[in-house]
């Protein structure tokens, strides 16, 4: 199999496993805990004033929280 078919399975399956709770990587750098699981959307509780944030399931980069942004 191709890496690129590879990467994009890996993501979707990443995708469909997102649960509240979880702790996730957003592409432009927020990370935050998963507070509700829509249909095309997630919502993110972020900072310590438990900021909600309503983000589309493509804005994902990855889940847990990035290396970068753990050493910050």
């Amino acid at each position: 199999m191709r890496p690129e078919k590879q990467r994009k399975k890996e993501m979707e399956a990443m995708k469909r496993s997102l649960a509240p709770g979880d702790a996730v990587t957003m592409i432009d750098g927020i990370v935050g805990n998963i507070c509700a699981v829509k249909e095309k959307t997630i919502v993110i509780e972020t900072g310590a004033d438990r900021v909600r944030l309503e983000y589309a399931n493509w804005a994902i980069m990855n889940k847990g929280v990035a290396v970068d942004q753990a050493q910050q």
